[in-house]
């Protein structure tokens, strides 16, 4: 199961579902790595680069790891000064690069440079999974910020710094705010049905005495270690926390290291640093990360003084319908109004 895999949607404003669903009448090859593709209708084409970037992660960075990358940009971008705001799109748990595909094309057609990544131990990205690690996923994306930051099609705020918004459903949400809280030259963030605290979400207390003595969720907890694991005990992920995983699923209760290691890896850690506009995109069908998740993050955000929208919808972990329409135009005016400075939309809903 690819956990928010199925809630990719394109994360473009309301009215431009059809042009994009009338996409890929030309794909024109324009060099090694490189396709050109533009709709039927006439939309702005897409440039999309598929390729490799190295990055050095682990605690000491000294492991190296080979990230699948593809960087999609609108057509006249880095020419004659065309640079662009860039957004950057992370998937979803045991997905990959392609899960966010469809959004990444979109919002390049809306005039973004989008980077989209397969996620150390995913797909064809090397290493191993080590779940949003500070040392791991979060050093690897703060040196894909480094690497649009070098593109000449994306704007830049100052040397190195570019403007750029970052976005993703589930693991690619938290993996969002994460970066958001290690790395300031983040403008804009949109992550979706993710986790504030990943040790209470798999280990919840309503008695107020924390994981140590929760209720283990042990369905999601071996969703998330199996489909990482490749039909293999420890499959891609890092050794120490297989074992870890290992030992809970034996008692059924978490060891304090458990707890500590989930717990660094989740933005409730960091949220004190969290200090950029934020909109926050929650689902009412959501046993895994449910509701108050979004309310504990948004708290913390709005406490730096940093702007905050939470937006709640009827899908999420657990099925329901996706509202795609909806939060296509909610998400993409938010990074409009952001990165773009474009007056912000009055939108109604029933």
């Amino acid at each position: 199961m690819r956990l928010g895999g199925r809630l990719g949607e394109r994360l473009h404003r309301t009215g431009r579902a059809a042009r994009w669903s009338a996409a890929g009448a030309a794909l024109l090859i324009a060099g090694a790595g490189a396709l050109w593709g533009i709709t039927a209708d006439g939309a702005p084409r897409v440039r999309v680069v598929e390729q490799r970037v190295t990055v050095m992660d682990g605690p000491d960075d000294d492991r190296r790891v080979s990230l699948d990358v593809s960087f999609y940009t609108p057509e006249g971008a880095g020419t004659d000064g065309g640079k662009v705001p860039a957004i950057m799109l992370a998937h979803g748990f045991g997905g990959t690069k392609r899960e966010v595909a469809g959004d990444a094309r979109a919002l390049a057609e809306d005039g973004y440079a989008v980077l989209t990544w397969s996620a150390r131990g995913f797909g064809a990205s090397t290493g191993e999974i080590a779940l949003n690690s500070p040392d791991y996923e979060v050093k690897d994306a703060r040196q894909l910020v480094d690497w649009l930051a070098a593109r000449p099609e994306v704007r830049l705020d100052g040397p190195g710094d570019p403007r750029l918004g970052m976005a993703g459903p589930s693991y690619g949400g938290a993996i969002t705010l994460l970066t958001a809280a290690y790395d300031d030259r983040i403008d804009a963030i949109a992550p979706r049905i993710t986790w504030h605290d990943l040790a209470d979400a798999l280990f919840p207390d309503a008695s107020g005495e924390g994981p140590a003595n929760g209720v283990y969720k042990k369905l999601w907890a071996g969703l998330f270690f199996t489909s990482g694991s490749g039909g293999t005990a420890c499959g891609r992920f890092l050794p120490s926390l297989c074992e870890m995983f290992q030992e809970v699923a034996e008692t059924g209760r978490p060891t304090d290291e458990a707890i500590e290691t989930l717990r660094r890896n989740s933005p409730a850690a960091v949220a004190d640093r969290i200090d950029v506009p934020a909109l926050i995109v929650q689902g009412q069908s959501d046993s895994l990360f449910p509701l108050s998740h979004a309310d504990a993050t948004a708290r913390a955000i709005a406490r730096n003084g940093a702007p905050v929208s939470v937006v709640w919808y009827r899908g999420g972990h657990d099925g329901g319908p996706e509202e795609t329409e909806r939060l296509r135009g909610l998400v993409g005016d938010f990074f409009d109004a952001r990165l773009r400075g474009a007056r912000p939309k009055c939108r109604a809903s029933r």
